[in-house]
Order: C-alpha cells, then structure tokens, then sequence
C-alpha cells in the first residue's frame, strides 16, 4: 500500500496527474488509483479535492452537501488553453489565448454562469467597433462555443451553452479554383524559385515538393508542414484528430504522384517531419513568408495566388470530377476530413455545361 497523500500524483511516463489514494480503516482500507485526465496542476488539484470527498463519502455512505464553488471565465480560459494546448499546434492556440486575453479586458472577472447574451452583443459590438471581419467576429463566438462546451463536458458548467443563442454572420468566402493551366504556371513558378534559391534558403529551396503535396493530399499547409514520417505508413498517410483543424481523423491513400514527393523529401530527411526544414516547433508553424507568396504571383502572373487556394482547387476537383465514377461522397470526406456534408458540396461550382449534361440525361429518361 501507498503512503497517504496530500494531492495528486503526476506520472512520470506520461505527465498526467493521478488521484491515488488509501480509503477505509483497518481491514477495509482500499488503494484507489485512477488518471484525473489533466496535466494541468490547478486543475488536477480542484479535481483531486471533489474525488477525495467524493470517495471518503461512499465509504461513509453518505453524500457531501456542499455548495458548487463558482467558476470564474479566468479560471475557465486557463484550464482551456492548457486543454487546447496539449491537442493543437502553438499557432491555434496562443491565437485562442489573445482573443481570450480581449474579451477578459472587456468583460472583466465574471463567473461563467454570469455570461449572457447581453455580454455577447456587447463583444460583437466592440469589434466591429474595430472595424473586424465577419468572419472574425464568427471565430470569436466559434471560440467561446468551445470554451462552454469544454466547461460542460468537464461539469463545472451546469447551464445551456449561450452562444447557441447567437447567428453567425454570412460571410462570403470569395474562393475558387485555379485551372489546369494556372496550376502548370504555379509549378513553372516554383521550377524557377527552386532553381534560383540560395542554397542556404530552406523554404525556397522545398517550394514545389510541398505546392504538389497540397495539390496531391488536399491537405492545409499547416497540416503538410507539420506531417511527421510517423504519420506516413504503408500505403497511406493518417492525420489524426489531435493534428487537424477539425479535429477530426483524415486517411490520405498514397498515389504514384505523392509517393514521388515523399521519396523526393526522404531522401534529404534532417529529422522526423517530412518537409526537411530546420526550424524551431514554433517556427514551423509561419515558414511560408509573404515574399514567397509574391515572388509565386510575381513569376506565375496569378495576382491571388495563396495556399490555402491549392487546397481550395484540390477539393473541388475531387468533388466535382470523381463522384458518380465510383468514388463516393464518403471517401472524399474521409480525406478532406470534413464532417458535415454541407461543407463539402460547397466546393461543387455552377458549371453551365455541367447543368446542360444533367438535363439531357434526365430528358433522355422521360419516355414519349
């Protein structure tokens, strides 16, 4: 048996924290050991303290009667960026703790269960006082879902999440697809930009391995320049929950065209990510400069031309080109990773003779 504790135990291996402790007297003493789920100290403490009296409770068959200690929104935004931090890149969520950090500013020190609807039309006033983006505004609220959301499921919140109350505004993305031969000029571009590149210029130097990864994966820039070779196994390559944006698991088969880049990558492999870059953690996540961005435009004569388009264009050509020819609506989600198939018919653009081919079909069914 263990010695007595005051607190909870933090494993060695893995960093969690643990309630262990000896419960009963005499005969009856019993070690109950169990993970407390955080590696967050604060937190791990506060649960540590309600399974000690919840544990000692049973033994006495008796219930606490005590009253909730109220949970403060600082209180809450901590536990969450330390939760958010041990699931997402540094990028995610230190852009989660800034935006937390300016609404606390606004707020002030509230307990959650203070936070209503009038707080929320107060933010959204004071940044489009600021002059932000709908789609800022919505990320934002998206933000606070979470936050609620996490404090639900951890039960220190016990009310309806208020941002359901909230309509996002309608934003419009303005995306599109690059053609057959705008993709050829970005390649061209990036022959160009590789050939010119100073030796001691990483990213240059790696441009057009990774613009045929995005195009090749449908993957998000992010997502390919953190790839790990550990994600790469056998005949496919498996994001898991924990390292894409939606958190949820993407299965990338490996085709001829990808396979080329990750030998072209493997054969100069520094370390355990799969674009060969030399680069702080946190660095990886900003590699792409706006001068890379340019000299692309500059050299392909593409004036819009950015990243995430590739992924933009992949996707499109995966939904409109490939369904109804034996690939289902399913497979494609399972590789983009998205999860609500609203999203994914939203890469689907008018095409009048795409229109034009549906009616003839459907006029070659009606029989006169």
């Amino acid at each position: 048996m263990p010695k007595r504790r005051d607190g909870p135990v933090r494993h060695k291996g893995n960093s969690y924290f643990y309630f262990d402790e000896i419960i009963g007297f005499e005969n009856e003493r019993r070690r109950v050991r169990f993970s407390l789920g955080t590696k967050d100290p604060e937190k791990a403490r506060w649960l540590w303290e309600q399974e000690y009296r919840k544990q000692w409770s049973e033994y006495y068959g008796i219930q606490p009667k005590q009253k909730p200690k109220p949970v403060m929104f600082v209180d809450i935004c901590k536990s969450f960026v330390n939760f958010e931090r041990d699931i997402k890149h540094v990028k995610d969520w230190d852009t989660q703790r800034n935006r937390l950090r300016k609404i606390y500013e606004l707020w002030g020190d509230l307990r959650l269960d203070q936070i209503k609807r009038d707080h929320l039309i107060r933010l959204d006033a004071h940044l489009r006082s600021q002059e932000r983006s709908g789609a800022t505004i919505n990320h934002y609220m998206t933000l606070l879902k979470s936050l609620f959301n996490f404090a639900i499921r951890e039960k220190l919140y016990t009310g309806d999440n208020p941002i359901n109350e909230i309509k996002p505004y309608t934003t419009d993305r303005k995306r599109r697809e690059y053609t057959a031969d705008e993709i050829k000029r970005i390649l061209e571009a990036a022959d160009t930009i590789e050939a010119s590149a100073d030796p001691r210029a990483q990213i240059p130097n790696k441009i057009k391995g990774v613009i045929l990864l995005l195009l090749y994966t449908a993957m998000r820039l992010g997502e390919a320049i953190n790839l790990k070779w550990e994600n790469v196994k056998g005949d496919k390559i498996t994001l898991y929950s924990t390292e894409t944006k939606q958190k949820r698991e993407k299965v990338i088969p490996i085709t001829k065209g990808i396979q080329a880049v990750l030998d072209r990558f493997e054969a100069e492999r520094i370390n355990e990510y799969v674009v060969p870059l030399v680069l702080s953690e946190k660095g990886r996540k900003d590699v792409y400069t706006r001068d890379v961005i340019n000299a692309i435009r500059e050299k392909s004569g593409i004036s819009d031309f950015d990243f995430h388009t590739l992924r933009h264009t992949a996707i499109t050509i995966l939904v409109s080109r490939t369904l109804g020819k034996g690939v289902g609506l399913k497979d494609i989600m399972l590789i983009t990773g998205h999860s609500r198939m609203e999203t994914i018919l939203g890469y689907i653009h008018s095409d009048f003779n795409r229109m034009k081919k549906a009616l003839k079909i459907l006029e070659g069914q009606v029989k006169i």
